[in-house]
């Protein structure tokens, strides 16, 4: 057993008594992470993860204790996505564990977790749309308007460079990104770095407002006098221009009636492009490479408003010999 010990071929049973809190600690400072995500995942093992776990050996936890912690953590009335993000974190903190031999195997495996209702994207007709752009001044309606027709994240939007616009082509390139932390020069994911079309009234809108910008310059920055040309912040944004523009944005319904546009945030434009597009009879493919989508399921929540998504059953419907009737 020493020879196998000195060899690499055994681990130390003893390793697996240290508690949860001090492992937890160890790979914490270990991650590499952006920011922005520190701060959301370190909220969750706050409230979650540690008043359950700290002081525990970590060689004494099975997966039935696991399970039961879910089971605990959804009858206190936590959220699907607050439990999964929750989870998803012990069960790196467990493999980490396992990859240092400090546990044979994981007790995160074959775990129930509560389902996330999938809720449908929120988009904007082509009037509400309109309105919305109407109550923008101008700088503003040219950002919103370049969302509508790009999709473009938030982020992507307000990081977007002015040389990154290919006039000659109508194209712009998504690279930088403005966060939390500042721009970054790479993305959300690999697939998020893509080239998008522009029409040619967005082109011409964004050509107008780059016109007296360095090439160089960010397109989209602060206006307020004495801290103008600094980047935007995004909960400033929705707060000082983009909510005072809903609250004043009306629409007529179908039947002629003056209706408030729906209270929805920014990324409802990213929404709203793809929903558009789905509908004028774009492939889901299509708009999951326009989108920078990383997985296809991601789309496929357009996928009932494609035209004819529907068409199979209807047809089958209308081959019937004699259809079912109710008397008038």
């Amino acid at each position: 057993m020493e020879t196998q010990f000195a060899r690499g071929g055994m681990r130390d049973p003893r390793a697996g008594e240290v508690r949860f809190r001090e492992w937890h600690d160890r790979w914490w400072n270990a991650r590499v992470v952006e920011p922005h995500t520190l701060r959301g995942d370190a909220s969750s093992i706050k409230n979650h993860v540690l008043p359950y776990w700290a002081d525990w050996e970590m060689r004494a936890i099975t997966r039935m204790d696991v399970q039961s912690w879910i089971r605990t953590l959804v009858e206190k009335g936590a959220g699907a996505a607050a439990i999964k993000r929750a989870y998803n974190l012990t069960s790196s903190i467990m493999r980490a564990a396992v990859d240092d031999d400090v546990l044979a195997v994981s007790p995160c495996r074959s775990i129930d977790l509560p389902q996330i209702a999938v809720k449908p994207p929120q988009w904007f007709t082509f009037d509400q749309a309109q309105s919305i752009l109407d109550e923008h001044p101008n700088v503003w309606r040219t950002m919103c308007l370049l969302g509508f027709y790009t999709g473009l994240r938030w982020g992507e939007l307000s990081g977007l460079h002015c040389h990154r616009v290919d006039r000659r082509r109508s194209r712009l390139f998504v690279v930088e990104v403005n966060t939390k932390s500042g721009i970054k020069e790479y993305p959300k994911s690999s697939k998020s770095r893509r080239e998008v079309p522009l029409p040619p009234h967005v082109l011409e809108a964004l050509e107008r407002h780059m016109h007296r910008l360095d090439r160089d310059a960010v397109v989209f920055t602060t206006l307020t006098k004495g801290r103008a040309g600094r980047l935007l912040d995004d909960g400033n944004w929705r707060r000082q221009t983009w909510w005072p523009a809903i609250d004043g944005a009306y629409y007529f319904d179908d039947d002629g009636e003056r209706q408030l546009v729906p209270h929805y945030p920014p990324h409802a434009m990213r929404h709203t492009c793809a929903s558009w597009l789905v509908q004028k009879g774009v492939s889901l493919y299509e708009v999951q490479h326009l989108l920078g989508h990383e997985s296809f399921q991601t789309t496929q929540r357009y996928a009932h408003l494609q035209p004819d998504a529907h068409k199979a059953v209807l047809g089958a419907w209308g081959r019937m010999e004699a259809p079912l009737t109710v008397a008038a």
